[in-house]
């Protein structure tokens, strides 16, 4: 396969896959409905999910579909943009090629650009926008734009109290409304007490209870695989009988230590159980070591691997709720843990909103932790590309038709939101030039302009933002793929392994 025949056929792979979260872009993109062999059904916008879960066993695509998974682990957002910014950097360079610019001619041109698109975007005024409007901006488009400011608001209001996203636990229940999510101050167990516990579920009072964390079980121990023992008959009995004396000597250390609730890393055997009811105790299982640390922290209380009458333990808050079926149980003490409980009226609708909430925690989240603010709507893409055309005459050679070609590449964004929500691309994007260029003469106007995608034309982007790193990670992370694939020559099959 020649050259040009295998960079054609790259291309056009990524064009395809592009073409897929094309429509998906911006407030009035359009949702995806994706079907596997077995029916199971996924209907949402995210470009992430949908790169995600689509069938394509083309390598170049595949490289924009990693590439697209970079994007969202650095900025949560933006995973369509770099997809549709990477497949115009392509497309472009098909003109190039016809102009007689070889591909490395073209991949210095290409990096050149980033390089001053990135150094201009970090000199760029920062936009004034708080935590709620970087919501918001996250938000629309979604499924939760319904209630906006509430989802806004529970955004913010969480990662407030627990510092970035990746730290977010959420709950999501099947039923109920979208307006009832709320944050709560506490940990959430999708676990019920053992054997349902009816009559211990009502601690929320004001002492509260005592609560002992373990680390392990209330099992018998299992016989080493390495050692035989022989017994007989009469013996056996008293071999059971030994194990037994061991799960009530640990179930009597328990109730010296004055818990009510004991929270147990593995199993329960029916016998410590049957004991521990006796007394008042409620039991609950299998709870990973993970959520074991959170209720520690938010008990203020240390875990222990072995109970005995010295163990200490956490007073907390334990209310019972049933959602769908299913019980949880809400434990809280000091307020240190939080747990987002999020409500779809069903599992599929659900799925969304927690699509919704993740990119709009992880952006909320960057700017909590340091990052500045731009203007969004594709605005800050247009003035990047404006002066990357200002500074293409500066780059000698061939090179800086490849930069005036990035900065084509670039006004795609704003292109495609206008194209989605129905009006003419390339009227908005020139109408777009018109005011960046008053601007620039004029500087009492307004800065940035975007696509007005209720009534055509361009507005102001007055309350639309997004973390400057999203845009950086969307414009490097594009460039870089480009440059990969436009370096590719040939594919070879390559040996299966053995």
């Amino acid at each position: 396969m020649n050259e040009n025949t295998t960079q054609r056929l790259n291309i056009e792979a990524v064009k395809r896959i592009a073409e897929t979260v094309r429509t998906t872009l911006g407030p009035l993109g359009m949702d995806k409905m994706m079907v596997d062999g077995g029916g199971n059904v996924i209907v949402t916008n995210d470009g992430a999910t949908i790169l995600r879960e689509v069938d394509t066993a083309h390598p170049a695509a595949k490289m924009v579909v990693e590439v697209s998974k970079m994007q969202e682990a650095n900025a949560y957002d933006g995973t369509t943009s770099t997809v549709v910014l990477a497949s115009q950097l392509l497309s472009n360079s098909e003109g190039l090629f016809a102009k007689g610019l070889h591909p490395n001619v073209i991949n210095k041109g290409y990096t050149a650009a980033r390089n001053m698109a990135v150094e201009y975007l970090e000199g760029m005024e920062c936009a004034n926008g708080g935590l709620l409007a970087i919501a918001k901006t996250a938000i629309t488009g979604k499924s939760l734009e319904a209630s906006e400011d509430k989802v806004a608001e529970l955004c913010v209001e969480t990662i407030d109290a627990v510092g970035h996203a990746r730290n977010v636990k959420t709950l999501a229940a099947p039923g109920g409304s979208l307006s009832d999510s709320y944050l709560f101050r506490g940990v959430v167990l999708n676990k019920d007490f053992i054997g349902g516990g009816d009559e211990f579920d009502n601690w929320a009072n004001e002492e509260g209870v005592d609560i002992l964390l373990l680390n392990n079980g209330l099992t018998e121990a299992p016989d080493s695989p390495n050692v035989s023992v022989q017994v007989d008959a009469s013996s056996y009995g008293k071999v059971q009988t030994m194990g037994r004396d061991k799960l009530l000597s640990s179930a009597k250390a328990i109730v010296s230590s004055g818990a009510k609730v004991v929270v147990l890393r593995d199993g329960a055997h029916d016998t410590a159980v049957a004991y521990l009811r006796k007394q008042g105790i409620s039991v609950i299982q299998r709870v990973p070591e993970s959520t074991l640390r959170r209720l520690s922290k938010e008990l203020k209380c240390p875990i222990h691997m072995i109970p005995d009458s010295t163990c200490s333990t956490g007073v907390g808050f334990i209310t019972k709720e049933n959602y769908n079926g299913v019980s949880y149980l809400f434990v809280h003490s000091s307020n240190t843990e939080s747990t987002l409980v999020l409500f779809g009226a069903t599992q599929s609708t659900l799925d969304e909103v927690q699509r919704g909430f993740d990119d709009a925690l992880g952006v909320v989240s960057l700017i909590k932790n340091g990052d500045s603010i731009r203007y969004g709507g594709g605005s800050t893409y247009l003035a990047i590309a404006m002066h990357l055309r200002e500074q293409a005459s500066t780059v000698g050679g061939r090179a800086q038709m490849a930069i005036e070609s990035f900065a084509d590449a670039l006004e795609i964004i704003p292109a495609t939101i206008a194209e989605n929500a129905g009006f003419d691309p390339l009227d908005t994007v020139l109408e777009m030039r018109h005011k960046r260029a008053n601007m620039q003469i004029d500087e009492t106007m307004p800065t940035f302009y975007g696509p007005d995608v209720e009534n055509g034309g361009v507005m102001e982007m007055t309350g639309v933002y997004e973390p400057t790193s999203l845009i950086r990670c969307a414009i490097s992370g594009a460039t870089e793929v480009a440059n990969a694939i436009l370096r590719i020559d040939d594919v070879i099959g390559r040996r299966g392994s053995e």
